[in-house]
């Protein structure tokens, strides 16, 4: 059984693998700095990981990831190569479900 909720992994770990996998994909150049995460870091509220924003609910985990393309791929398939290998690393490595990863893309390199 995939435990959901589990207490013992700090969302730290979670953002990393994300990150990890998301950048790992080709045609993806970065992740994307978030208006919010740039707000966050001024105002010195909390640790903001940049470009990767988690939700945990009883049916499982939901992930947001905001990135930067490379010029010239496919958005459409590099982004579902994000969502299944993010999905996949964050399972295997942590034992949680994740029901969806969402990929907002935020801009092109130049």
């Amino acid at each position: 059984m995939i435990n959901t909720l589990s207490p013992d992994l700090n969302d730290e770990i979670i953002y990393s693998i994300v990150s990890f996998a998301s950048t790992g994909v080709n045609g993806v150049e970065r992740i994307s700095l978030r208006i919010s995460d740039e707000i966050m870091d001024k105002l010195s509220l909390t640790t903001t990981i940049k470009g990767v924003k988690i939700g945990r609910e009883p049916e499982g985990m939901t992930i947001w990831v905001y990135l930067i393309m490379e010029p010239g791929v496919d958005i459409i398939k590099v982004s579902r190569e994000v969502q299944e290998k993010v999905k996949s690393e964050v399972e295997s490595i942590s034992d949680l479900q994740v029901v969806a990863v969402n990929v907002r893309i935020e801009g092109s390199g130049v």
